[in-house]
């Protein structure tokens, strides 16, 4: 007689203790801080910072006159 218990499966202990809010907030996307150090280009990144004459200029507006547009 073979056994069928391979077939049998069963809850971790943490998805039997915890609660159903416990499970829900772990699914959530969170916020997360972590220091420069730890970020790096890539190739592909679509974003490049241009430390030239136009960026000063445009750092020199946004102190003298806010944000006009904000960036969506």
């Amino acid at each position: 007689m073979k056994s069928s218990a391979k077939k049998v499966e069963l809850s971790s202990v943490d998805d039997l203790f915890n609660t159903e809010e416990s499970r829900a907030d772990a699914q959530r996307e969170k916020v997360m801080e972590i220091p420069l150090s730890e970020l790096h280009p890539f190739q592909g990144h679509p974003f490049k910072v241009k430390d030239d004459e136009s960026m000063m200029e445009t750092a020199d507006s946004i102190r003298q006159y806010g944000v006009l547009v904000p960036a969506i």
